[in-house]
């Protein structure tokens, strides 16, 4: 199957999940939690026990957070846990960190063990592996080195098709399967700390950074990796770094800042994007970041843009949020604002047992009738389409990838410094 084929078969696998839900998950089950004894009626009058249907539901939703872990060994404390977690359906993947990668043979060996926890469906392994400053597997600890957006900009699309591909491949081989980028964000204020300032975004022309972006993508879904265009809905002209403060972006963003998304979305093969935590009125529920926010999410990126695919959050433990919301406020917020996968970077980390508190609060929310039980199972649809999407078995390159025929045919994509 032609490369190109098997990315838009992969994206349609994902996108037509979200018509499909409630397939077992992945895992043995476990015992209902006592912590969740306070829900006294049924969630579906004449459905399974009560308590059998919170199970069900919390594991659903286990299954829409993405965790950081403290740990280089599957024996440690918070990488055993998060193991643990996979193997009772209860967690739906992991990020990696600088601090997670020592080298090739203990990343595999880590990644391994949490792949194999999840069964016949692995769990969501992911990384920022972008290029440039923003990269866990460095050169130094003996990966494969990655130049940044900026840099990939300066060279023809079809070669930073294949420094993608072979970068692609290595994570492939770290049993790693998302990865989060390309940034899409334009660069309107070279002063940006988070973007200008990093040289993570492929410029200031909406085609231009759209023709990167789409090589990016496409190169890691040749490897079966899957990619995220980030950060809805730009953040190339923010002031401000969402680690550190909240970001209001309503006196800088300008309109082409969703032109990327839009051409990427159009070409039927994107799987995931991740939105920022921005405030413009536009896109704020109120003055919610964009990650919160049904505007956003529901209204501009699914109905306005036509995105299908799988909607993951930014790390919900930046200060951007955590200045306003404790993480089981800003879980229920953005689920119901139509996020399917919520990465908390911290995990367990700060506070023990955080997961656990995230996962009852959006129980408690569903049971309250303050989210409906159908945005949990229309995003549990489509993350387990996704993850069988990753397991099935890869589908062999053509000879010329789309990011480099589109070059050669001079439909967009260019081929070097403009």
């Amino acid at each position: 199957m032609p490369a190109v084929q098997a990315m838009r078969t992969i994206a349609a696998i994902i996108i037509a999940a979200a018509l499909t839900a409630g397939a077992a998950l992945a895992g043995t089950p476990s015992s209902p939690q006592p912590s969740l004894a306070w829900r006294q009626a049924p969630l579906l009058a004449g459905g399974p026990h009560p308590d059998r249907q919170i199970e069900m539901l919390s594991r659903k939703i286990g299954q829409m957070l993405m965790i950081g872990f403290v740990g280089t060994s599957p024996k440690d404390h918070e990488a055993a846990r998060a193991r643990a977690a996979i193997a009772a359906g209860r967690l739906g993947g992991v990020i990696l960190f600088a601090d997670n990668v020592v080298g090739p043979a203990q990343l595999a060996r880590l990644t391994a063990a949490l792949r194999d926890a999840g069964g016949a469906v692995p769990p969501f392994i992911a990384v920022d592996q972008e290029g440039g400053s923003i990269q866990r597997l460095t050169r130094r600890k003996g990966f494969r080195p990655l130049p940044s957006a900026r840099t990939m900009a300066g060279k023809p699309v079809c070669e930073a098709y294949e420094l993608y591909r072979r970068t692609a491949e290595e994570l492939a081989a770290m049993n790693i399967n998302v990865n989060f980028g390309p940034v899409v964000d334009l660069d309107i204020n070279p002063r940006n700390p988070a973007i200008g300032q990093k040289g993570r975004s492929y410029g200031r022309d909406p085609a231009r950074v759209a023709a990167y972006a789409g090589a990016f993508i496409e190169a890691h879904l040749s490897a079966g990796v899957l990619a995220a265009a980030k950060h809805f809905p730009g953040h190339g002209s923010a002031v401000h770094d969402p680690h550190v403060a909240i970001v209001d972006i309503r006196d800088v963003w300008e309109p082409e800042e969703l032109l990327p998304f839009r051409a990427l979305i159009a070409g039927q093969a994107l799987p995931m994007v991740m939105v920022g935590h921005l405030i413009h009125p536009r896109f704020s529920d109120g003055d919610r970041p964009t990650s919160l926010s049904r505007r956003a999410i529901t209204e501009e990126l699914r109905a306005g843009l036509g995105f299908a695919g799988l909607v993951v959050t930014d790390d919900l433990g930046m200060d951007a949020v955590t200045q306003r919301y404790r993480p089981e406020e800003a879980a229920v917020m953005a689920i119901r604002a139509g996020a399917d996968l919520l990465i908390f970077a911290h995990g367990e980390s700060k506070h023990a047992g955080s997961t656990d508190r995230i996962v009852a609060a959006v129980a408690g929310a569903v049971a309250a009738g303050r989210l409906p039980v159908s945005r949990i199972e229309e995003s549990y649809g489509l993350l387990r389409a996704a993850r069988e999407a990753l397991s099935a078995p890869r589908a062999r390159a053509s000879a010329v990838p789309r990011a480099c025929s589109e070059a050669a045919g001079g439909t967009g994509a260019p081929q070097g410094p403009s």
